[in-house]
């Protein structure tokens, strides 16, 4: 059970769609009784409230395509860009609806991308935790875990299912964060089947920096540091690199498309970067599907974010622009394990000169690895193939029989 300390930490996070999620959730809770044998073998899929384009979408398609006697439903948003295509794949509910926590309510499994993946987040987490009520949660995850993620560990997260993707960190979860041994299973992430037989842009660079707490989003925890984007050591660093006339003269040198893909939690500020050069693409999530650009592309840039491992499962090289990393170790995450500079993936560097100079390096070799990467990448992945999600539906089967 959560701790009385922990919950009231977490008192200060609470917002008013919380609160007024109480009436569709009590609404649902009293009339699940009724529809405990529509539901009840039903795995209840989802990704954040208005997307489907990760191992949320991936695993529903999957499970439509080759188990359809399975009744799976995924919850979205109506008014999400990828309403329409999910719809097309099965059946959908309103994310957040009176439905959502009936299904919720009443499922068998439910399947999430993310660990708030849930009708209401701090509400299901509150009765799930306290014991108030129990469902089983299969945690898919978004990215690989590198981090030391403090509520991702067991007194704070209630996961019957933990999906991991590499040998280090299934073991490192598997150790450190206070799981029973059959709940972490090594399968590889659904999204990974996508990534084989893939035409690539020799010539196309995506940068993608991760999302800080302190920038007024979720959480303010930290507003003490940053508190502001504009005039912040990470606008100001990410527009050097961007606006330079390094980065410019390599770009038209070797003819090369670069887009610049701020994270989810930071396209809300994608206006402050409207001073970066004609020469870059500043994507909006609405319009770019980030596993189509990562597929579509040669080349990484980022600074923390895991999405690197998808460019390393697909033998691409990554650079890592880390100009704030101490910053980031004290307000954001703990160092997991995972070394950033003792790594054949891709080298890391706190000045944007540098980062230019290594990507010219890149472009001068046609972007291809050398041995050290694929001797790295074959001790990291179990398993390279495009059968995660059919390893993932059977880590739940077993689940199932024991």
């Amino acid at each position: 059970m959560i701790s009385f300390k922990y919950l009231i930490s977490r008192l200060k996070d609470v917002k008013i769609k919380d609160i007024v999620s109480v009436f569709p959730m009590i609404a649902a809770g009293a009339a699940s009784v009724f529809f405990k044998r529509k539901y009840e073998n039903t795995w209840l899929i989802c990704e954040e409230p208005g997307e489907a384009r990760d191992n949320g979408y991936n695993f529903f398609g999957y499970m439509r395509k080759e188990h359809p006697e399975i009744q799976t439903v995924y919850a979205i948003r109506k008014k999400s860009v990828d309403y329409l295509k999910v719809s097309k794949v099965g059946k959908c509910v309103e994310y957040g609806s009176i439905k959502h926590w009936l299904i919720y309510f009443t499922c068998k499994y439910n399947i999430s991308s993310q660990k708030g993946g849930k009708p209401n987040a701090a509400l299901c987490s509150f009765m799930e935790l306290n014991g108030i009520f129990k469902t089983k949660n299969i945690f898919l995850q978004h990215g690989i875990t590198i981090n030391n993620v403090r509520w991702l560990y067991r007194d704070r997260s209630k996961i019957d299912l933990f999906i991991t993707s590499t040998l280090p960190e299934y073991e490192y979860i598997k150790k450190n964060f206070g799981y029973p041994s059959e709940t972490v299973v090594l399968t590889g992430m659904p999204r990974f089947d996508s990534l084989h037989n893939i035409e690539v842009n020799k010539k196309k660079i995506v940068i993608m920096p991760t999302w800080r707490y302190w920038f007024n989003l979720k959480s303010k925890r930290n507003a003490n540091v940053d508190s502001k984007i504009e005039n912040s050591e990470y606008l100001n660093c990410w527009l050097e690199l961007l606006s330079s006339s390094d980065l410019k003269d390599i770009i038209n040198k070797y003819k090369l498309e670069v887009i610049f893909y701020p994270h989810r939690n930071m396209q809300q500020y994608i206006e402050v970067f409207d001073k970066v050069g004609q020469y870059i693409t500043v994507a909006d999530w609405r319009k770019f599907d980030i596993q189509e650009l990562l597929k579509s592309s040669a080349m990484l840039v980022t600074d923390y974010s895991s999405v690197f491992f998808d460019m390393v499962y697909m033998k691409k090289p990554v650079i890592f622009y880390q100009f704030d990393e101490e910053k980031y170790r004290k307000y954001q995450y703990d160092e997991g394990y995972f070394d950033y500079h003792n790594t054949s993936f891709g080298n890391s560097y706190k000045k944007y000169l540098d980062v230019c100079n290594k990507i010219e390096e890149y472009a001068k070799r046609n972007f291809e690895v050398d041995q050290n990467f694929i001797d790295e990448h074959k001790a990291t992945f179990k398993y390279w193939d495009v059968n995660n999600s059919r390893r993932v539906y059977e880590a739940i089967q077993n689940m199932e029989r024991k």
